[in-house]
């Protein structure tokens, strides 16, 4: 089924990322049950481990697309759609007054009357109605500068934000070819309720790059399908946890105490040929002075793929795992309860662009997708 897309009539939104909430379901998408009955035992340090022996094959239907309310980066505002994609209204605009904004990259929705807006400009977290009035602003507890927001809150009313530390700091300039460094991973945490700060060291980082000299200066290359470890805030406390290698999933409370594990018999997907010529290809075609680069790097691209891709919780607490596809098939995730009770699995019926961030609220997903002449558009669609 080829999805609906909202076009905006705004061209400023054809040329950066946006980011998305807010809106009533209107479509439905299938889901399939487990194959197999799932195992649990309880292990020695008291944790509960759920174990599939199968999982649906990735054939999933997606969903329609329908409406979705944007914050567009470059003309710094917050737009209303309606179902059939026409613009309606801007509810917050460029500013410095109450309920407006200098330079925000992200929204979040907070129940259905409260959307946050991250200015990080104006170093403040914002809140507004859906009118686009203020309510309440704080000082980010956590001050980085990010391409897209990451911030979330939990229902206890704090607000979280992951960062990240190298004990020994990074070099200037460090040697050509391949480096391999870890990063410290913390989640810092705000209450809004008494303005207390807190952290919690959740790990350890490990990243492997290429370093490479230009007669410009050099720079670094990821290595592509590398395993990557990966944390985040469950709205009731604590964190999920997973490496990428394997299906394998924990929860845990804010001292790191496993209280449960989500094991899956899942299918591991090969590097082909075509995936190491394409890297290649990709980033010649980008920089063409960088052939010998794409090459070296492409030596180290691992045998198989990850088995996971990203992972997220919902604002109904469940779990959102990304299983890896094949090829260029679009996203297909496993839904999971926090007590690790399968629920479903979902493929979107479009692609989101590179990278592009999965946000579901009130039973909608939400993302954007690119199309053959390069312009994004908006799309949101519910999930049964």
């Amino acid at each position: 089924m080829r999805p609906r897309l909202l076009r905006s009539p705004h061209p400023a939104l054809h040329r950066l990322p946006l980011a998305l909430t807010l809106a009533a379901a209107l479509s439905s998408c299938e889901t399939e049950s487990p194959t197999g009955n799932p195992t649990r035992e309880t292990l020695p340090n008291g944790a509960v481990l759920v174990r599939y022996p199968a999982l649906p094959a990735i054939d999933s239907v997606g969903p329609q697309v329908t409406e979705a309310h944007v914050l567009d980066f470059q003309a710094v505002e917050v737009r209303v759609f309606s179902p059939d994609g026409e613009y309606l209204r801007t509810i917050v605009r460029y500013g410095e007054g109450p309920g407006e904004i200098l330079e925000a990259d992200g929204i979040l929705l907070s129940g259905d009357t409260l959307i946050w807006i991250n200015d990080r400009s104006q170093m403040a977290i914002i809140g507004v109605d859906p009118g686009g009035e203020e309510l309440r602003r704080f000082d980010k507890p956590v001050r980085s500068y990010i391409g897209i927001w990451d911030g979330t809150f939990d229902n206890r009313g704090r607000y979280w934000r992951k960062i990240l530390h190298m004990d020994d700091g990074d070099e200037y300039r460090p040697p050509s070819g391949l480096e391999t460094f870890e990063f410290r991973h913390y989640y810092k945490s705000y209450d809004l309720s008494n303005g207390m700060l807190d952290s919690v060291y959740t790990g350890d980082v490990t990243t492997r790059r290429y370093i490479f000299e230009t007669e410009g200066g050099g720079g670094s290359q990821g290595i592509p399908f590398t395993p990557s470890n990966l944390t985040v805030v469950h709205p009731s406390g604590g964190f999920w946890q997973a490496n990428t290698a394997s299906y394998r999933l924990t929860r845990a409370d804010e001292s790191l105490d496993t209280l449960l594990v989500v094991e899956a018999a899942v299918r591991h997907y090969p590097v082909t040929a075509d995936d190491r010529s394409a890297y290649v290809e990709d980033l010649v075609e980008r920089r063409p002075d960088l052939r010998r680069v794409a090459e070296a790097v492409e030596t180290l691209i691992p045998d198989h793929k990850p088995s996971l891709g990203t992972v997220f919780v919902d604002d109904k607490g469940r779990l959102w795992v990304e299983r890896t596809t094949p090829g260029d098939t679009p996203p297909f995730y496993d839904l999971f309860t926090e007590d690790g009770e399968y629920q479903g699995s979902v493929r979107l019926a479009f692609m989101p662009v590179p990278d592009g961030r999965i946000w579901v609220q009130h039973g909608n997903i939400y993302t954007w997708v690119v199309d053959e002449f390069d312009v994004q558009y908006v799309v949101r669609a519910s999930v049964s």
